[in-house]
């Protein structure tokens, strides 16, 4: 099987109705979309995605999968939930090439959420810390990691630049598949958004705060399989929450 690329539009009012019948409500739609996406297309469901709320287009999202066949037909099938029976817009599946080429050049425009995992020797110095949902998840912002290595050392954190750090950690990603010749953030903010959790009381959601950035630049392939693969698995953590999606386009056009 082939990665298809995949176009669905969206009815944000419908969104807005399903996140709120379940409580699933936070900054970016994201965990509503991964819930909604499982529920009316099952293993079907593209991921990643990327959603564009404010597009010319109308709002929608674009997404990947290894089946374009598997999603049309899941999307003839009656939704299980009244729900969501008019969230979502038949699929428009298109092919992406089934090789890729190495040396090959493309620009890239990709929403991201650039955290780091940390240990247990951070975990024990964060103990004490307010952000318990860092500690809880296993993660912190690159950026702020990076300012603490430099606090601990006695450097200055104003020197630390935001955009290096994330730059730095998007090379770091794409070790394997493609080299990243230059890289630009684009836009940056933070957002808040909804994670599962298991624990002695069951599944739950909780609210988890980070980084939210859309990156654009130019990027050279090295491996034409471990990219095919990138492109299937999404780049960096929360791919099935509406981050890593990589859009291509001739090199310059990012964006």
């Amino acid at each position: 099987m082939s990665l298809h690329l995949v176009r669905i539009g969206i009815d944000p009012q419908a969104l807005a109705i399903f996140a709120a019948e379940r409580r699933l409500s936070d900054d970016d739609a994201g965990y509503a979309l991964h819930a909604a996406l499982a529920a009316r297309f099952g293993e079907a469901a593209p991921r990643p995605f990327r959603y564009l709320p404010d597009h010319a287009r109308g709002p929608h999202l674009l997404g990947y999968h290894m089946d374009g066949a598997a999603l049309t037909d899941a999307i003839a099938l009656p939704p299980a939930d009244a729900l969501l029976a008019d969230l979502f817009t038949a699929p428009q599946v298109q092919a992406m090439p089934e090789t890729w080429r190495e040396g090959a050049r493309y620009g890239f425009d990709m929403r991201v959420r650039p955290v780091v995992r940390f240990g247990k020797t951070i975990r024990a110095a964060r103990a004490e810390r307010a952000d318990a949902w860092q500690r809880r998840a296993g993660e912190i912002d690159a950026y702020v990691r990076a300012c603490e290595r430099v606090a601990a050392e006695g450097g200055d954190t104003g020197s630390v630049d935001r955009e290096a750090v994330y730059t730095q950690w998007l090379a770091k990603r794409l070790e394997g598949a493609a080299t990243l010749e230059q890289a630009t953030l684009r836009a940056f903010h933070r957002s808040r958004t909804r994670r599962s959790t298991h624990d002695t009381r069951g599944a739950r959601t909780r609210s988890v705060e980070g980084p939210d950035a859309v990156m654009t630049g130019t990027l050279t392939v090295t491996d034409p399989q471990g990219f095919a693969r990138l492109l299937a698995s999404g780049v960096g953590r929360h791919a099935a929450f509406g981050y890593g999606m990589m859009l291509l386009s001739p090199p310059g056009r990012a964006g």
